[in-house]
Order: C-alpha cells, then structure tokens, then sequence
C-alpha cells in the first residue's frame, strides 16, 4: 500500500469521527463515511504520482 492512501484513510477516519459526533450523534457512521472518502482521496493521489 502506498502512503497517501494511509495517510488519507487515517485523516478521513479522525475527522469522519468528529463529524459524526457533531451532526449525525453516532462516531462509527461518521468513521466509516471518513474512511472510505480518504481512501477514495488517497487512492485518486496515489494514482497520479
């Protein structure tokens, strides 16, 4: 695995737990939304180096 698509999965995972602290008053839908969006991310980066 490459590191963009670590570093972004862990990045979206943190901030999915907040977020959904904050809107959605449940941690894990929040994580779940944010680690498939940073994996999305960090796979899009991962690809265009």
């Amino acid at each position: 695995m490459n590191k963009p698509l670590w570093i972004c999965c862990l990045l979206g995972a943190a901030l999915g737990i907040a977020i959904g602290l904050a809107f959605f008053d449940s941690p894990f839908l929040g994580f779940a939304l944010g680690l498939g969006l940073g994996a999305v991310v960090g796979a899009g980066i991962g690809v265009r180096r």
